[in-house]
């Protein structure tokens, strides 16, 4: 039985068979819960409607004409992914990839002690995905609530920017600072997300690695000379992070199974939903897949 995300991607699938390669680009956005990737998403997408909460997996696209006299469009396929972390790589094998391939990693500066499980957690789920297989995703990092982080001690914001500039350049990444807040940050990462759908790549019109600042560095321009720190692997990045910013305290105890959070404007489709999600529960078989389907809307 065919899991939610491979539904989609069939049907997807289907409809990018009329376009090609050369046309296409596909970005890929994970990361910290509530930190605004549907906010940034739909600014990108000029979309007008309130965003509402990513349970696991969505998927939409921006077209664009190539140019004024032809009617041949370039269109950018877009996936956000809301579920659990810990089942990312099993969703990211079911992600169609059409043309230049970006992988945005979107981690909440607001709430440091979970920051280091973010960028580990998702940064190795794309290495471990797609090592080998000949997909090369380009890898973006994304500090999102930036309006909040900004006001931190400096201390603090000195460790926060040196551990996210190591990992980016340690994963060869590009790096850039948002708030849905502040309108100069807004349009700064609308503009990135639509050179890389559309356009060139990253761009980055003014670089910063000033730490007093919002962080833009695009990938290859940064140093470990100036970041002030030796070359590091991750595992020494892990270490001198986790040594000065402690990571949040585990919950242990027994985790009671919840449904999915009301999200429809209709009261009928919210009951509809919950007896789908009752009825999967209680199937005698249970596919491994579906599991996986569960365990990122619980």
């Amino acid at each position: 039985m065919l899991s939610i995300p491979e539904i989609a991607s069939q049907i997807v699938n289907k409809a990018l068979s009329e376009t090609n390669d050369d046309s296409s680009r596909t970005v890929f956005v994970a990361g910290s819960k509530s930190v605004g990737k549907s906010t940034l998403l739909h600014s990108f997408l000029e979309k007008n409607e309130a965003p509402r909460e990513t349970l696991v997996l969505e998927y939409s696209f921006g077209r664009k004409s190539v140019n004024k006299q032809s009617i041949d469009k370039s269109i950018c396929h877009v996936w956000e992914y809301g579920g659990k972390l810990d089942v990312l790589k099993n969703t990211l094998t079911s992600v169609p990839v059409r043309g230049k391939y970006y992988c945005c990693v979107m981690v909440d500066l607001s709430k440091i002690k979970n920051i280091w499980n973010i960028l580990e957690t998702c940064i190795g789920a794309v290495k471990e995905t797609y090592d080998g297989t000949g997909i090369e995703p380009e890898l973006i990092i994304i500090g999102g609530k930036y309006d909040v982080f900004k006001n931190y001690d400096n201390e603090i914001k000195k460790i926060i920017c040196t551990t996210m500039r190591s990992v980016s350049l340690a994963t060869n990444s590009h790096l850039i600072f948002y708030s849905s807040k502040e309108p100069q940050l807004v349009k700064r990462a609308r503009d990135m997300f639509y050179n890389i759908g559309f356009g060139a790549g990253f761009h980055a019109k003014e670089k910063n690695t000033n730490f007093a600042k919002p962080l833009v560095i695009p990938k290859g321009s940064d140093s470990w000379e100036s970041i002030g720190v030796p070359q590091s692997s991750m595992d020494m990045i892990k270490a001198r992070h986790l040594s000065r910013i402690a990571p949040e305290a585990e919950v242990t105890g027994d985790v009671t199974t919840a449904r999915p959070k009301l999200t429809h404007p209709e009261p009928v489709l919210d009951a509809l939903a919950s007896a789908k999600y009752d009825e999967l529960r209680s199937m005698e078989s249970f596919d491994f897949s579906i599991g996986d389907y569960l365990k990122a809307l619980d």
